[in-house]
């Protein structure tokens, strides 16, 4: 019987108040520096960001009478309604869609709160953490990655890791899955799905606690809120025992 193991740790760094945009984007662009990007779940390039060019394209509907643009409305079923108006008393009247671009410079804000390694432009699957030559195998080969953002590693584990803004915490979350065809040992699931990607999680907290913890953000990055449980698809759930917590965390320091 198939059966999937997850694993979801949670850890809460508190705030007084939620980043605004413009933090946010520097956020952004600070994570990416040191090899995170953050992007949506449905990713298809990832942004540079940081205070550059920023070009949006904004659509409105103009309405045509003998092909001289009379006015434009924001929505294709405004623009239908009024041709059909106007038709009673013209003969000639239409809508067109109009594109226009604007350019200007600002902080390139978030594309979503998923966190992915920097990848190189000649491979999806090689990261750029590794920075010395001659180049070193590394837990970060990834095998895969999914577009909804999962990591398959070469164990066969997932992980998906999310940066959340909240009100009163930004929250990191990683959230381990492992596909069976039967039932696993308690050894062998630890060996999997904790040990095994515990490289990758040292090196993420570092990264972020790096960025959260200076003094244009501001957050305490030692008093951490943390959750974290393991899920069989048999709704079979139990809280990680203490060591496993106290394994994660410690894992960051190796991180640096």
């Amino acid at each position: 019987m198939a059966i999937e193991y997850n694993r979801t740790m949670k850890i809460k760094y508190e705030h007084d108040e939620r980043l605004d945009k413009k933090k946010e984007a520097k956020l952004a662009q600070q994570l990416q520096n040191k090899g995170l990007n953050m992007i949506d779940s449905y990713w298809s390039e990832v942004p540079e960001y940081g205070y550059n060019s920023i070009t949006k394209k904004t659509s409105r509907y103009g309405i045509y009478i003998e092909d001289e643009l009379i006015f434009d409305v924001k929505y294709i079923s405004t623009a239908n309604e009024i041709v059909e108006g106007l038709s009673n008393k013209f003969d000639d009247v239409c809508t067109d869609r109009i594109v226009s671009e604007t350019t200007k410079k600002d902080w390139v804000e978030p594309k979503g709160d998923y966190l992915l390694p920097n990848f190189d432009e000649y491979s999806p699957y090689k990261p750029t953490y590794v920075d010395f030559e001659p180049y070193e195998s590394s837990i970060f080969d990834f095998k895969e990655i999914e577009r909804d953002c999962k990591i398959t590693l070469d164990n066969g584990v997932q992980i998906r890791i999310r940066l959340e803004n909240n009100y009163n915490c930004m929250q990191l979350t990683f959230t381990t899955f492992w596909f069976c065809e039967t039932v696993q040992r308690k050894e062998a699931i630890e060996e999997h799905m904790v040990n095994f990607p515990l490289e990758i999680l040292g090196k993420v907290q570092s990264v972020v606690e790096k960025v959260l913890k200076t003094k244009q953000f501001g957050y305490d990055v030692e008093n951490v809120e943390i959750d974290c449980n393991f899920k069989a698809i048999t709704l079979n759930e139990s809280k990680c025992t203490p060591d496993i917590v106290k394994m994660t965390r410690e894992a960051r320091k190796n991180g640096n």
